[in-house]
């Protein structure tokens, strides 16, 4: 079958790699909300993003604590849920690469309360570009909003969800990273019109 025992250990090499890279990915796929098993993370995706109430209308709204941006900028979004009264705080950072005219997704992470720093695979935001910015309320309590970027909690703290909305027309669509006790999950992309 093999004829040289280097043959072998390079099939060998191969083999292991293909099987440590399965491993790694996220064992959550949903690159549309019907595609989402899990029914708890389905339901409160549908609550907030325009495909999922469009497929199910009959969703109610889910008790999800909506994280208030911190800071908007050309090169970042972030967000802070934080306070003295709080046991919870977990900081939210989406950046986008410098030198480009539109704003394309350079890496995102988070911070939780717990101190563990979730990582972002390069596929979960590779090729993901937004033209939208955030506006300045002028409140002291909310500085900055935006229709396009939101981040929620569960009302359980377990379950925490980054939502982007972009495009025009036909290329318009919703994202929505998944962040299940402190590890990343998955995400959910759906064209929306």
């Amino acid at each position: 079958m093999f004829k040289s025992i280097s043959k072998y250990l390079l099939y060998l090499a191969f083999f292991c790699c293909m099987t440590a890279y399965a491993f790694a990915q996220p064992n959550f796929y949903a690159e549309t909300i019907s595609n989402v098993s899990d029914s708890v993370i389905m339901k409160e995706i549908a609550s907030f993003t325009k495909a999922g109430r469009l497929l199910h209308p009959d969703t109610l709204q889910a008790k999800l604590v909506e994280i208030p941006i911190s800071s908007c900028s050309d090169k970042s979004i972030n967000w802070a849920a934080s306070s003295f009264f709080s046991s919870i705080s977990t900081f939210i950072h989406i950046y986008f690469l410098p030198d480009s005219s539109l704003r394309k997704v350079d890496s995102i992470f988070v911070v939780t309360h717990s101190h563990f720093w979730v990582k972002f695979p390069g596929n979960a935001y590779k090729g993901i570009i937004t033209s939208a910015s955030c506006n300045f309320s002028g409140s002291k309590k909310q500085r900055f909003y935006s229709d396009y970027y939101k981040a929620f909690y569960s009302s359980d703290k377990k379950r925490l969800y980054i939502y982007l909305i972009d495009g025009t027309g036909a290329d318009k669509y919703e994202v929505t990273w998944v962040v299940v006790n402190d590890k990343y999950l998955g995400r959910v992309v759906d064209k929306i019109d």
